[in-house]
């Protein structure tokens, strides 16, 4: 079996036959010459060749040491020209940024967030993916993630962009015509909107088995049947925040269906995290600190049913005539 050799010994070998000398050669390494001495042995033997003829008096390369530090000397421009290319990278402010966030992250609060980065960044490439897999592997390829809720694994870096707040939404004229519930008998006489995605259905849904159901499998869907007057929706009150504003749809006054979910940005732990990807991060957590994008104040669109509503109706109770 062919002894390996190591790249430490090729680079020991070419500033001995750069210098001409194992003295100058260990000064230029600041190793000792037995050391050098040690290592040149060690490649020879490993080659199976004798590669410098050296005695007290002179320090002379073989035809083979010839041949092998004209190689050599092209291997070591590679691995510095490497080296170069790998360090101007974490300095340079100019790459691309693989990001992976949740469906419920597709709104114009998202695109005003990333299109002022690139505007202050020009040179910085973003490449945005959004799952509703709500999870992180760094086998994806991704250099910074964005998750809802509690975080599980302590072996990457998490750092908070806030929170999102979800509630129950309807239009008005929903409510108007069917009433707001006000226990769990009522909900048989609704609609409910169930958005089947890993980041926004959990356990608050369940109470909205009874009523009639139309699942989707993203928000935006969603809100438009609510906007239509279809049902209700219990959704992130920023992905509504427009309707919200014009009236289209209000929140419903139920605690129960009101949540607040943590939204973080993890990263595997990386000393040598080059200097573009800090940048993103450092200007995503900024801004959501101080402008705290993905909250809205649901006290300012809670449904107040007006004196003179209309009857509600109950066209969805199913009852054993009707089966």
């Amino acid at each position: 079996m062919v002894p390996s050799i190591n790249l430490n010994d090729i680079y020991t070998f070419h500033y001995v036959s750069e210098l001409k000398s194992i003295t100058a050669a260990s000064k230029k390494l600041n190793t000792s010459k037995q050391t050098i001495s040690r290592k040149l042995a060690k490649l020879e033997e490993a080659l199976g060749v004798t590669l410098v003829a050296r005695n007290s008096r002179s320090f002379k390369l073989t035809q083979a040491g010839q041949e092998y530090y004209r190689h050599c000397t092209l291997i070591i421009e590679q691995v510095d020209e490497a080296n170069s290319m790998v360090q101007q990278h974490q300095s340079s402010m100019e790459g691309k940024i693989r990001i992976c966030m949740p469906c419920e992250l597709n709104n114009r609060k998202t695109c005003e967030l990333v299109m002022d980065f690139m505007n202050k960044n020009p040179t910085i490439k973003l490449d945005i993916t959004l799952s509703d897999k709500n999870s992180f592997s760094v086998s994806d390829g991704y250099d910074l993630v964005i998750l809802l809720g509690d975080l599980e694994d302590s072996s990457l870096v998490a750092r908070s962009l806030g929170g999102c707040n979800y509630a129950l939404v309807a239009s008005p004229n929903y409510l108007k015509t069917f009433g707001v519930p006000a226990n769990c008998e009522d909900l048989a006489n609704h609609t409910y909107i169930n958005v089947n995605c890993n980041s926004g259905t959990n356990e608050k849904d369940m109470p909205f088995q009874k009523c009639r159901q139309l699942a989707v499998n993203e928000f935006v869907l969603a809100k438009q049947f609510s906007v239509q007057g279809f049902g209700l929706v219990r959704m992130p009150l920023f992905l509504c925040a427009d309707e919200l504003k014009s009236g289209e749809l209000v929140v419903l006054n139920k605690t129960q269906c009101m949540e607040v979910k943590a939204l973080s940005m993890i990263f595997m732990k990386d000393k040598f995290m080059p200097s573009y990807v800090r940048t993103f991060v450092k200007h995503l957590v900024d801004v959501c600190r101080d402008t705290k994008p993905w909250l809205v104040d649901s006290s300012l669109y809670l449904y107040e049913p007006a004196a003179n509503h209309t009857e509600v109706k109950k066209p969805y109770l199913v009852t054993e005539e009707a089966i």
